[in-house]
């Protein structure tokens, strides 16, 4: 998974020069110009979709990106998703280069695909690191009101998958105190990913649903829900470490939301573990998402 390596190196300069790659900042801009390069040496075009920021009364503008494939019905849509801004004054790593990096890993693999029957849209959400997911919040709305939501089937979060300290966790559409109502066919992309790691023999958990973060508006909207996770602020249980390594009773990332969450502070292996579970559901349902059916 040397490219997915890569994307976090170049998100890290970007952290480094700049300061931070916070939503309305310079470095956000060179983050969104660097995944537009690569987007576009994978064959697949993207657009910016811009928004305003209400925060506290000062207000800003910026932007998500969205790119899909050509080929499939734009009537029946799967989507995957990672905020690509951080918080002021850090890297913003692992929160949330490491998903925004393993996104566009699955949209370089599928881009370089012959065949796509099912159509596949990837977003990199802007202004995630709010109180609410402005850009997520914004795009939801908009379908909602060009009566195009119901072309969703599916979307996928994908945010913070490159913990030092972590689990492989699967978000957990079972979940009976979760504090929104889990959308119906939630379970079956959790499954999927479930099926896929037990096919490679790698443990995985259910992990709780972080409503602050960009599945927020789709779970509201009803569109069925899943995602991946390998952990914040909250402690690892002495059950996970014996299951995953690691440190009992410690952050699943101490750096989370630190000017620490940087490029040392990572961990490479469960990347790529979590990498190849996003290509794989990416791939796979641009053939057949029966699964999901």
């Amino acid at each position: 998974m040397s490219r997915v390596h890569g994307h976090l190196q170049e998100f890290q300069a970007m952290a480094d020069e700049h300061g931070d790659r916070a939503a309305g900042t310079p470095g956000y801009e060179a983050a969104a110009q660097y995944v537009e390069r690569q987007l576009e040496s994978a064959g697949l075009d993207s657009t910016r979709q811009y928004f305003t920021v209400d925060d506290d009364g000062e207000e800003f503008e910026t932007f998500n990106i969205i790119a899909e494939t050509e080929q499939g019905s734009d009537e029946e849509v799967i989507m995957l998703g990672a905020h690509l801004d951080g918080v002021p004054g850090g890297p913003g790593i692992n929160d949330n280069a490491s998903g925004a990096a393993a996104l566009l890993e699955a949209a370089t693999v599928l881009g370089a695909q012959d065949t796509v029957t099912n159509r596949i849209r990837f977003a990199w959400w802007g202004a995630e690191e709010f109180r609410r997911p402005h850009g997520s919040r914004h795009y939801v709305r908009d379908l909602e009101e060009e009566d195009e939501l119901e072309s969703v089937l599916a979307y996928v979060n994908v945010d913070m998958v490159a913990s030092t300290n972590p689990v492989i966790g699967v978000y957990d559409a079972q979940a009976a105190d979760a504090s929104m109502d889990i959308p119906e066919g939630s379970v079956k992309i959790m499954r999927f990913f479930a099926d896929y790691f037990d096919a490679r023999d790698q443990p995985w958990v259910a992990t709780d649903w972080d409503m602050a973060s960009d599945q927020r508006p789709f779970v509201r909207a009803d569109v069925p829900t899943g995602g991946l996770f390998t952990g914040s602020g909250e402690r690892k249980s002495r059950r996970e470490a014996d299951v995953f390594g690691g440190t009992a009773k410690a952050p699943r990332d101490p750096n989370y939301h630190t000017p620490q969450d940087d490029l040392d502070n990572v961990d490479l292996e469960t990347l790529d573990i979590m990498t190849g579970a996003i290509t794989h559901a990416a791939t796979t349902w641009a053939r057949d998402s029966s699964s999901l059916e």
